[in-house]
């Protein structure tokens, strides 16, 4: 479902706890209404909308974001992430401003603490403003605000602490104006009564695993199945937060068209999986794991047609798996943190990331991925094409089908002949394409091309190598016709 479509579902939904429209800028009034849901369970406001659903759009957009961005950083206290989206409805534009429930109520508007009853946004009672104080004390209880024992300045990273204060001003999601870093921590919740956080050991920790050695990330990558002896990769990184996902984001940037040593011979595999939507699948699970258990984990695993993430814990209440391949509330596990990363930069829409993910792997053609919560906690799995397992199995059904001593005899003289004049990627795809043959008498180009996900020019260079060496013939048209095993060589495997 695309953001325009998901956009119309919202607004006819209508008015709610958690949805205002207005069809004009009132600033002050945007302010009020975000705040009562700052005070909440979060919200949105769609800006080009009449109260009964109509779109009535904006002009200037862009403009008019700029606009709140400014007002809004110094507004509402203590700061919060707001998310700014201005989306298309038809041939008209909204702005949507959005929200979650902040990790630090009670906040406040122009001297005042508002709170969300149905669809109106009022003053919030002294009741209410109670039970914002008595849930923020609860709050200071959870595991991100616990003081990490033996944590002094110099166990924290200042460069980049210095860095996530000047990209916070550079992205306006922060109104803090110092350039003291206790003072950031402190006003952040990442740094108490002398004391830093848990929280604040994760996201700046230079070797926060001294003092949380839960917060490691393995990275497995396999040849092929899970079974198999011979990996590829299989290291455990350390560093906090944002060296974990620098490192992680370097190895997805570096996968591409690869050999590797497999069971006594080169493979070549081809890397299909959109970037884009692992990196946001990665940043998602070290931002919403579960840290506070020495057993949690988050583990990467690779295989030529899978690439799975399992992140440790669980969905927040009243999130379900269903809701994540939709436009959801967001509901941070772990909001101090996931504040940070929304002042760097790294997330953009709040709740979208799941659609993020989606979106990208249907504009590349690849299966919907999927969400599994488990007894141990949440597994995604983005799946390769499936011409990349027909290409293995048939692959495999063509070496299977021919004798250990054909197979033997194929290997050594295609090695033989062609060894000098390509690699030894290129020299494995000749044997199998050599082996496909022996198998099945006869294919034509563009089957070949679509057994080994190749292009044609670079199929019709493999053909011409062989032929050239007289391992294989053409037969017929020029556009029906097919390649076969000439009969010398055929003769050759046959009396090896």
């Amino acid at each position: 479902m695309n953001s325009e479509q998901l956009i119309k579902d919202l607004i006819k939904q209508g008015e709610s706890e958690q949805l205002e429209f207005m069809e004009v800028v009132r600033t002050e009034t945007i302010a009020k209404t975000l705040c009562s849901f700052l005070n909440g369970s979060g919200g949105r406001v769609v800006i080009g909308v009449t109260d009964d659903g109509k779109v009535i759009g904006l002009e200037n957009s862009y403009e008019i974001e700029q606009e709140l961005k400014e007002f809004l950083v110094t507004a509402i206290v203590p700061d919060s992430p707001i998310n700014y989206s201005v989306e298309n409805i038809g041939q008209k534009q909204v702005l949507v401003l959005k929200v979650w429930g902040g990790s630090k109520q009670p906040y406040i508007f122009d001297g005042s603490i508002f709170y969300r009853r149905g669809a109106g946004t009022q003053k919030a009672t002294s009741k209410e403003i109670s039970e914002l104080i008595h849930g923020r004390q609860l709050a200071e209880q959870h595991w991100e605000r616990q003081i990490a024992l033996g944590v002094e300045l110099d166990d924290l990273d200042k460069n980049l602490i210095v860095s996530t204060i000047n990209e916070s001003r550079k992205n306006h999601r922060s109104n803090f104006e110092s350039d003291d870093i206790l003072e950031f921590l402190t006003h952040y919740g990442l740094y108490i009564n002398g004391f830093f956080t848990n929280a604040c050991v994760v996201l700046f920790g230079r070797k926060p695993s001294r003092f949380i050695p839960q917060i490691r990330v393995r990275l497995t990558e396999y040849a092929e199945s899970k079974t198999d002896d011979n990996l590829i990769r299989n290291e455990v990184l350390e560093g906090n937060l944002f060296i974990i996902r620098d490192e992680l984001e370097k190895y997805v940037n570096g996968l591409g068209v690869r050999s590797f040593f497999d069971k006594n011979q080169w493979k070549r595999q081809d890397f299909v999986f959109p970037k884009k939507a692992l990196q946001e699948g990665i940043i998602n699970a070290l931002m919403h794991r579960d840290y506070s258990s020495f057993s949690s984990s988050v583990s990467i695993s690779v295989y030529p047609d899978k690439f799975i993430i399992s992140n440790s814990g669980k969905l927040p209440d009243g999130i379900k798996i269903s809701d994540l391949k939709k436009n959801h509330d967001s509901h941070p596990v772990n909001p101090d943190i996931a504040h940070v990363v929304f002042l760097r930069g790294l997330i953009d829409k709040l709740g979208r990331g799941t659609i993020r993910v989606i979106e990208e792997c249907k504009d590349a053609g690849l299966k919907t991925p999927e969400w599994k919560e488990t007894s141990t906690g949440i597994v995604l799995t983005f799946h390769g094409p499936k011409s990349l397992s027909e290409r293995k199995e048939r692959i495999d059904a063509a070496s299977d089908a021919a004798s250990d001593a054909a197979i033997d005899a194929v290997k050594k003289h295609v090695r033989d002949a062609v060894r000098d004049a390509v690699n030894d990627a290129v020299i494995e795809r000749l044997i199998n394409e050599v082996l496909i043959l022996l198998k099945e008498n006869g294919k034509s180009l563009k089957d070949l091309m679509l057994v080994f996900d190749v292009s044609r020019a670079t199929m019709q260079r493999d053909m011409a190598l062989l032929k050239a060496h007289q391992f294989v013939v053409f037969e017929g048209a020029a556009k029906s016709g097919v390649y076969r095993l000439t009969e010398d060589f055929k003769s050759k495997i046959e009396l090896e």
